[in-house]
């Protein structure tokens, strides 16, 4: 295999310019005014000092861009891979310590190797495991979750530390009494500004004429403006001594060291379900934000690649004291709209990150616990997909009860279990849905080759010849129906002589299938009908050539339904 297909920048770097130098340079100035206050907020969501945050974003953009095959995903901290990582590591350590730090480090080393073993058994299609309803009701509700858990930072309460977010919401309520007002009213104006700006400034831009461009950089740069309000302020007014409002306080200066943290074995078992989690959501919030972004320039990306890519970006980021990191949606919508058109950009975002480790440390001390909580409440209140949640209620109601049960399992047994759950119940509602196809007896449309549904259309049919289509594959939980459902049409069609099964959607038969298929011919043939198959397709031909059953076929396998309808019918 070619060097290219696993260091994509061999692709890109060979018609790379000074021009496009410079667009990469804004674009990572830029995005870095995100990545600060939303690295340093996702960490604290994570349970982890506030520079892990940065570290992990250093590493996860270096690391992707000489791997990932999206040109401008920028991977770090996001709040859903935060949120299950402070659910995983609390369950082995408890947060705050230095235990908690060690064990969030390696969980994301453990992930990072998951995604790439994933790579080398070529399992990009593991995304295909969580369908959409899954994914739009797991992230809704980790929403919820990530919400009702920065409410007390947000108003200046006690820490909640209860497990389900019903006792959170009680102890919020019980407590509210005895929250900080000062810390209150930062923590208000902050979530207030952030959203004014959201929904305000950008018309107040447009009306005063400024350019789409400019009018995103100055809408998508509201953290900073809060994170600045809200430092200065407590420093100008002492808000920290004086009226007990929270802050991060030291923020340790210099580069991160790399360190090789490697669990052992009892670690290993505890925290292996969790990465395995974490990994799949990891690939499918970057696939998803990767394509999304790609397919407004034509562009495609490899998810074997972003196995890739994601994996080492989380070993790099567990070698300098971060935790899991994945392809975030705000951060790569902006740098796209930056004019980003390569992981270059990605590569200047981190060596700003760097200097301002080396240079700006002492300036976050001042930075208030309830901004980087309003940062992160506005963040996952975006998460939150009205319409895309109307869409699944409207359009299947089968998605819909994915929906909600995914939803309220996330809510009640917890992030991890929850996506299991809908997994489970995805599988489950298919099964059912595939235990009944849709089967549909057909006749020729008009003197066309084609056919239809006689319930749908009028439609040229024989009575001694019985067409019907089966709208799905014949396996073990659908053959005792399809059996019967055949089996009831012969018997109200009394003058049939042919059976003509249409095997247009029949993508495998299994040996369920298989002795079906036996036992059918052989009840038709002692009633005087033969059994026929028609537009079987190539595989499963292949396979059925192997059998007993083709070899002693009594009736024939016609290349199209208009062959066999000819030939036995005449019509």
């Amino acid at each position: 295999m070619k060097p290219e297909a696993f260091f994509p920048p061999l692709v890109w770097g060979r018609d790379y310019t000074v021009d496009k130098l410079r667009l990469d340079l804004i674009a990572g100035m830029i995005v870095l005014v995100i990545t600060i206050p939303q690295s340093i907020a996702y960490a604290l969501l994570a349970g982890m000092p506030p520079v892990a945050g940065l570290y992990a974003a250093v590493a996860g953009l270096v690391c992707y861009a000489a791997f990932g095959s999206s040109r401008v995903l920028a991977v770090g901290p996001t709040a859903i891979v935060s949120v299950m990582t402070l659910e995983a590591v609390s369950r082995v350590a408890i947060a705050g310590t230095v235990e908690y730090v060690g064990v969030a480090i390696r969980l994301a080393a453990m992930t990072g190797v998951i995604l790439l073993i994933l790579r080398a058994i070529n399992f990009g299609a593991v995304v295909s495991f969580l369908s959409h309803a899954v994914v739009t009701g797991f992230i809704a509700a980790a929403a919820v979750i990530i919400v009702v858990s920065q409410l007390p930072d947000l108003l200046g309460l006690p820490a909640n530390r209860s497990a389900d977010v019903f006792s959170k919401v009680a102890g919020f309520v019980s407590s509210l009494g005895n929250a900080n007002v000062t810390t209150a009213l930062i923590g208000c104006f902050a979530l207030l500004l952030l959203i004014g700006i959201k929904l305000i400034l950008g018309r107040l831009l447009r009306a005063a004429g400024l350019s789409d461009f400019w009018q995103m950089v100055l809408v998508r740069s509201a953290p900073l403006y809060v994170v600045v309000i809200g430092a200065a302020a407590v420093w100008a007014l002492s808000l920290h001594s004086d009226a007990g409002v929270s802050v991060i306080g030291v923020l340790p200066a210099g580069l991160p060291e790399v360190m090789f943290s490697v669990p052992v074995w009892r670690e290993v078992t505890q925290l292996l379900p969790s990465a395995l989690l974490i990994g799949m959501v990891i690939f499918v919030e970057s696939t998803s934000v990767g394509t999304a972004v790609a397919s407004k320039r034509r562009e495609t990306i490899d998810p074997n690649q972003e196995l890739i890519g994601t994996g080492v970006a989380n070993i790099g980021a567990s070698l300098v004291g971060g935790f899991p990191v994945a392809g975030s949606f705000g951060r790569t919508v902006v740098n796209f709209d930056s004019g980003a058109v390569s992981p270059v950009a990605s590569l200047f975002t981190a060596l700003l990150l760097l200097l301002t480790l080396l240079l700006l440390s002492p300036a976050f001390y001042y930075l208030p616990s309830a901004v980087l909580a309003a940062i992160i409440v506005v963040s996952a209140l975006q998460l939150i997909d009205l319409r895309g949640i109307r869409k699944i209620f409207s359009f299947n109601p089968v998605d819909g009860v994915t929906f909600s049960v995914t939803f309220f399992a996330v809510l009640i047994v917890g992030v991890e279990m929850g996506i299991l759950v809908g997994i489970v119940i995805s599988f489950i509602l298919l099964i059912r849905a595939s235990s009944k196809p849709h089967i549909a007896v057909v006749g020729r449309w008009r003197d066309t080759e084609h056919f239809r549904n006689v319930n749908r259309h009028d439609v040229k049919t024989s009575n001694q010849v019985l067409a019907v289509r089966i709208d799905e594959s014949l396996y073990f939980v659908n053959v005792r129906f399809i059996e019967n459902h055949l089996l009831d049409l012969v018997a109200g069609s009394p003058d049939a002589e042919h059976l003509v099964l249409i095997c247009t959607a029949t993508n495998f038969i299994d040996s369920s299938g298989l002795e079906m298929l036996e036992k059918l011919s052989e009840n038709l043939a002692e009633v005087g009908v033969t059994l026929h198959l028609s537009e079987v397709k190539g595989p499963v031909m292949d396979r059925l050539k192997e059998t007993e059953f083709f070899a002693n076929m009594r009736g024939q396998v016609f290349f199209t339904t208009d062959v066999a309808m000819r030939e036995l019918a005449a019509i």
